[in-house]
């Protein structure tokens, strides 16, 4: 792996969730769940395949907001970045796996 490799899987991490993300907002109308005050557990499978197959994307969109309102520590802010884009790294290369696995078939 070289760091073409990583910044490809990077781009791609980011791009797929984000994109799903956005097609979820527009198919569902705005109507995604919000978290209250209180952690609650959620039980409908839209929202965890939704979290499962979007997430950095919805993450880096929740960071956005809470860093334009000013919610959050410098510290906070960069954990979530080291976070987002390791979990964009790691969701790039499964993506590309899978396309690989498709372009030998």
């Amino acid at each position: 792996m070289n760091s073409g490799d990583v910044f490809v899987s990077l781009v791609v991490g980011f791009a797929v969730p984000l994109a799903i993300a956005d097609l979820a907002k527009a198919l569902l109308d705005q109507r995604l769940p919000v978290q209250s005050n209180s952690i609650q557990l959620e039980r409908r499978f839209v929202v965890w395949f939704l979290a499962l197959i979007a997430g950095p994307g919805f993450l880096v969109d929740r960071l956005a907001e809470v860093w334009r309102e000013g919610k959050v520590s410098r510290q906070d802010l960069a954990c979530g970045v080291i976070v987002a884009f390791g979990w964009a790294w790691i969701y790039g290369l499964v993506v590309l796996g899978f396309v690989r696995k498709i372009e030998l078939l």
